[in-house]
């Protein structure tokens, strides 16, 4: 059994006919029909009923088409799992990251590491929360990924790019916009906007003001850093935001927490294998950069 034959076997199950097949493989069609009658004398089976007019799956084929659909998918990751460990020709690193980061925190980054290695591609992927990067990762969609915690969550296989912490983003004119420090106590009765749940903007947002004594009023939950922005400048509710993607030039007010809600911001990697050769030098690499700011 060849995986060419597989291949044929699906194009012509899917287009129900071996000419039509032939012509989207770019084949000739006995090429096609040859194929398809070894696959069948190797399994002693029918694949196709070909007596109507458009060819049909017979009841073997339909099973079949499963494995061979399995079979060439697992082909397919394979050989992107091989990429690896392309390190002589350059290669590909899959990189995720919640929302905020590529915007606010790594274009430069990102431009030092291509030009310090112009032969790596970095394949970036945008995911809704640190939660869908760590499910990614383990499942080996992604080499590296950006993760968001709590400061007392650990993860494995990961480094500590740096600490932050969030502050309250309030309207201009708002009451509590000239204090110093804001309490979630003084935000009863408040209307926010939160991130999506799986985010630690949106897990801690709540939980403090559980333990404030108040479920908060969610105005809208959104991972669009510039809709929270506008919002908030335009006095519609109040938001949590880090202390790195707010901007000196901000249209609306930023003030620190009491007590801070901080929260760590680490590069993280399967926990099921060790990074490829191509991972350690992107590794080393970011190790070198953010070596010096990371608290």
């Amino acid at each position: 059994m060849e995986l060419r034959q597989l291949e044929y076997f699906c194009a012509v199950s899917s287009l129900e006919n071996f000419t039509r097949a032939a012509h989207f493989l770019h084949v000739s069609q006995p090429a096609v029909t040859k194929a398809v009658q070894a696959l069948e004398a190797e399994l002693r089976l029918t694949l196709f009923d070909r007596s109507q007019k458009h060819i049909c799956l017979t009841e073997a084929g339909r099973v079949f088409l499963l494995h061979a659909k399995k079979i060439l998918q697992d082909v397919q990751t394979a050989q992107l799992s091989m990429e690896r460990f392309q390190t002589r020709n350059g290669g590909v690193i899959r990189f995720g990251v919640p929302p905020m980061v590529e915007a606010y925190l790594f274009p430069d980054f990102f431009m030092k590491f291509q030009a310090a290695n112009p032969d790596i591609v970095l394949d970036l992927q945008e995911f809704s929360d640190s939660a869908s990067v760590a499910e990614k990762l383990d499942d080996g969609a992604l080499d590296f990924g950006i993760i968001f915690l709590r400061v007392e969550e650990r993860v494995e296989h990961s480094l500590k790019l740096l600490d932050d912490e969030f502050y309250l983003c309030l309207p201009p004119e708002h009451r509590l916009a000239r204090r110093g420090k804001v309490s979630f106590e003084e935000l009863r009765g408040e209307k926010f906007i939160l991130q999506p749940p799986g985010t630690v903007q949106n897990f801690v947002t709540l939980e403090r003001a559980a333990e404030a004594g108040f479920a908060p009023e969610v105005l809208l939950s959104t991972s669009q850093l510039k809709t929270i922005k506008e919002l908030v400048a335009g006095s519609a509710a109040v938001a949590l935001m880090p202390r790195f993607a707010i901007s000196a030039a901000a249209a609306f007010r930023a003030v620190p927490l009491e007590p801070p809600v901080k929260f760590s911001v680490v590069l993280a990697w399967s926990r099921f294998k060790e990074p490829s050769p191509l991972g350690a030098q992107f590794l080393n690499f970011v190790e070198g950069i953010f070596g010096e700011v990371k608290s």
